[in-house]
């Protein structure tokens, strides 16, 4: 189920093993609280057991399952297994205890995008929920209410200007609010926005793609001189930029729902909406070329046969012709 399902889906069933999948802190912070929320637990010191660090031992959580909660109708085990650097001791015993047909307490298994994190284990008796996104309209909602927490109104263009700059990344948009709130005279509008919020280099190679499809020149050259300044420089950019302009193709060529696009290329839906409209400015053949140039670029790079400043300005002077 999506993240605002499951508030819905707590009141009306209960579920004794959840796993939260996805990339977004804050979607999926907010999904154990839900979860925890909704069990009434007494005496959390108790009945809130917590498994976070570099090592999970099975056998202590499944004996945590299966000791019956204290002075509380219900207990729960949470389980964090997000990093990809955990190791994790006597799975089996896990596959087991998910084997029996009766449970008591409750488990949460926090994978978020580590995949591989149960690996032979039978997820199918779990309730998965989907922490990757929400929807915009829900998004806003929740921005708006946070900065009410300050006292503060937020504008929906200020709303949907920090969104984009961030990649609509929830847990940096909450925080991004607390700044607002403490730098905004009164309420928060897009030029507060627009000061003090950090945009994401995705984002602005983003507004680069758009400048060059505008053969916008003191744009591109502004955008430029922003990433020169930064602390890696152009390193790299030309594999970001490289990125975007084969999901760009992708996006002309094909024909695959916005879901399937986010899947395929490991990101929110949103962005690839902004992909499908920035493709539309381009030609196939085009962004074949672009994709193409950026290839020998990168490998060039790599190999030192050019520096990074040199090769995305011949990519920049191509696109620009």
């Amino acid at each position: 189920m999506k993240f605002e399902e499951l508030k819905k889906s707590l009141v009306n069933s209960k579920s004794y093993n959840y796993l939260l999948e996805g990339k977004d802190m804050f979607l999926l912070d907010n999904a154990y609280r839900l979860i925890y929320e909704s069990l009434h637990i007494e005496m959390p010191e108790l009945n809130e057991i917590k498994f976070k660090d570099v090592e999970i031992d099975f056998n202590l959580v499944v004996s945590s399952l299966n000791t019956p909660a204290v002075f509380s109708d219900s207990k729960v085990v949470y389980v964090d297994l997000s990093s990809k650097y955990v190791k994790v001791k006597n799975i089996d015993l896990l596959k087991e205890y998910l084997s029996e047909k009766e449970f008591y307490n409750v488990l949460v298994i926090r994978v978020a995008d580590n995949a591989d994190a149960l690996k032979g284990v039978n997820t199918s008796i779990f309730e998965d929920v989907d922490c990757n996104s929400i929807s915009r309209e829900v998004a806003i909602k929740l921005l708006a209410i946070e900065a009410k927490k300050y006292g503060k109104n937020i504008a929906s263009d200020a709303i949907n200007n920090l969104l984009e700059y961030t990649n609509s990344d929830l847990a940096t948009c909450m925080n991004e609010i607390n700044k607002l709130a403490n730098y905004s005279q009164g309420d928060i509008t897009v030029k507060d926005v627009d000061a003090i919020v950090t945009k994401t280099l995705d984002y602005k190679i983003y507004e680069l793609t758009e400048a060059l499809a505008k053969k916008n020149v003191a744009k591109v050259y502004e955008i430029l001189t922003d990433l020169k300044h930064k602390k890696n420089g152009y390193m790299g950019l030309i594999g970001l930029i490289y990125t975007h302009f084969r999901r760009l193709l992708h996006v002309s060529i094909t024909k695959l729902s916005i879901a399937e696009y986010a899947d395929l290329f490991g990101i929110k839906e949103y962005p690839v909406k902004k992909c499908i409209e920035q493709s539309r400015s381009f030609k196939p053949k085009k962004l074949k070329e672009i994709n193409d140039m950026c290839t020998k670029l990168e490998y060039q790079v790599k190999t030192s046969q050019i520096t990074p400043i040199n090769a995305v300005d011949m990519l920049v002077l191509e696109i620009l012709k």
